[in-house]
């Protein structure tokens, strides 16, 4: 077999099709719960999990002869072994290897990269699968437009709506995903609509209709479509197509290995080798009906050796679905709190992020579900208050030698204020509480305020308030007079630390007396009268 992706394999128009017939469900105790020991599995049913992205009927139909009519034909008389096969959806595949309800988990890689490394599995077998006559152990994503519009690079992406199969599918999103964070596009900030299908068929139906603009699906998918007379290549595009001669199929990603099969940490090393010798013995091409009809039913070549897949790590560490000081990735059954967003932004509330208009029955479409973060985190700002002058004072003069800058920058000029004038200081928080609990950010505990460099601390007051776009957040606010002329330093400090903009420079002058011209006999008074 080639290591470049198509192996040796070719269609044989003489393969035979032949069905074990073998008792659909088992009839035997779990060997999970009948040996706790080291006990070797005899006369007990072995559980295979395994992700039904079609649905168990389409799962049972495809997988049922190799995991439950192949394997208990192979070990049943000789080790009194039946083995059953156990359609999961996404999250039941966490759920069931979590709970230890299955003994082996078959998973699509990113999924099961994900159990490895959380639930300490192993890998026995990896897939070799069989599209348009090749035998292949590697799929890629591809990003794909109808030919005759208007999105044609990944910068069209921006003003995109783009239709992937799940949060968590790996050849219908993820690695689209990854593929256009290293091109600089994310698909959570920077694209119009993000609407998930959960089946692929139907994403090429949707890009073609007009209903999404871009898709995600693996790669063979639109070559399956055109096979079966839905469609045809001529009316689609490949987004950042990569050339690759050794590959039969368009792609736009970087690959991943084919489908594994696992053992549950509880399976003895006996009951591994046992599956893993007996599925790498299938053949599609065997002229040995019972080594052949599995591969037919499943549409693959054979098992083989396991491949590496902790190489996917690092790709789900970079979407954010794979936590590494956790070791846990994301789960989606809840699509909102499976939405990761990239660092400087933080997460809408779910009234926001998910889209009702113009989104299909059965779909879920997310609107901007990311929403940048203010820069800077913390702004300081003063201005004046109402101020009663004595009526010797040039209240216009003064006035006009006032000044306030938008924000104070650090060892900047922030204010210049007459001496005796009212002033109002407050730091704005432009993450707000709520969110930085959700994005792990630290929560302001204490704000405090030095006006002179040799002064105390003072407290400011947090008040409640909400920003432009209607955030809720907090202020932190501070009265206070300026005191005598000079420049002063003024400094903040948060969670009893410097402040980013901390400190800041004030100024205090005289404040300008008014010109008061008195009559023969008369003197000017402090209140400006004569």
């Amino acid at each position: 077999r080639s290591m470049c992706g198509v192996g040796a394999y070719n269609w044989h128009p003489g393969a035979l099709a032949f069905v074990l017939v073998v008792s659909a469900s088992a009839t035997k105790m779990p060997c999970r719960e009948l040996y706790t020991g080291d006990e070797p599995w005899r006369n007990c049913t072995v559980q295979i999990g395994g992700l039904a992205i079609q649905g168990a009927d389409a799962f049972n139909a495809a997988q049922g002869p190799t995991f439950r009519d192949y394997l208990t034909a192979s070990f049943n008389n000789s080790h009194g072994l039946e083995f059953e096969a156990i359609p999961l959806d996404f999250n039941q595949n966490f759920e069931y290897v979590g709970g230890r309800r299955l003994d082996f988990i078959y998973s699509n890689p990113g999924a099961y990269t994900c159990m490895m490394v959380e639930f300490s599995i192993v890998t026995v077998a990896s897939l070799y699968n069989f599209r348009a006559g090749n035998s292949l152990e590697r799929f890629a994503g591809v990003i794909f437009s109808r030919r005759d519009s208007n999105f044609s690079t990944i910068e069209d992406l921006r003003r995109a709506r783009v239709e992937a199969v799940s949060i968590s599918g790996l050849g219908a999103m993820q690695l689209q995903q990854a593929e256009l964070l290293n091109l600089g596009i994310d698909v959570m900030t920077d694209v119009k609509r993000l609407s998930f299908a959960y089946n692929q068929n139907k994403i090429v139906q949707d890009v073609e209709s007009g209903y999404a603009d871009v898709g995600f699906v693996r790669t063979d998918m639109i070559d399956r479509s055109v096979a079966a007379n839905k469609t045809k290549w001529e009316n689609f595009q490949v987004i950042n197509e990569i050339t690759d001669s050794e590959f039969p199929f368009k792609r736009s990603t970087a690959f991943t290995p084919e489908w594994p099969i696992g053992a549950l940490p509880h399976v003895p090393f006996e009951i591994m080798e046992m599956v893993a010798i007996e599925l790498m013995k299938l053949d599609r091409f065997s002229l040995d009906p019972a080594l052949s009809s599995p591969g037919i039913a499943g549409k693959f070549a054979t098992w083989v050796t396991p491949m590496n897949y902790l190489g996917l790590l690092g790709m789900l560490e970079s979407i954010g679905y794979y936590d590494p000081e956790q070791r846990k990735c994301l789960r989606s059954g809840d699509v909102y709190a499976a939405i990761k967003c990239p660092a400087g932004y933080v997460k809408q509330s779910e009234g926001k992020v998910f889209c009702e208009s113009d989104c299909k029955d059965g779909y879920t479409c997310l609107c901007q579900p990311c929403s940048k973060l203010e820069d800077p985190a913390l702004v300081l700002k003063a201005e004046a208050l109402s101020t009663p002058w004595l009526g010797g004072i040039d209240v216009p003069l003064l006035e006009a030698q006032t000044a306030f800058e938008l924000s104070c920058a650090r060892m900047g000029r922030c204010a210049e204020v007459a001496s005796g004038q009212r002033i109002r200081w407050t730091l704005l928080d432009q993450i707000g509480l709520a969110n930085r609990i959700q994005i792990n950010a630290p929560v302001l505990t204490s704000v405090e305020m030095r006006l002179r460099f040799d002064s105390d601390w003072e407290a400011m007051v947090v008040e409640n308030t909400t920003l432009p776009d209607g955030m809720p957040t907090q202020l932190y606010a501070l009265e206070s007079m300026a005191g005598e002329v000079g420049t002063h330093i003024v400094q903040v400090r948060v969670n009893g630390e410097q402040a980013p903009m901390s400190p800041v420079v004030v100024v205090h002058f005289e404040a300008p007396e008014r010109q008061v011209v008195c009559g023969p006999g008369e003197k000017a008074e402090v209140d400006g009268s004569c």
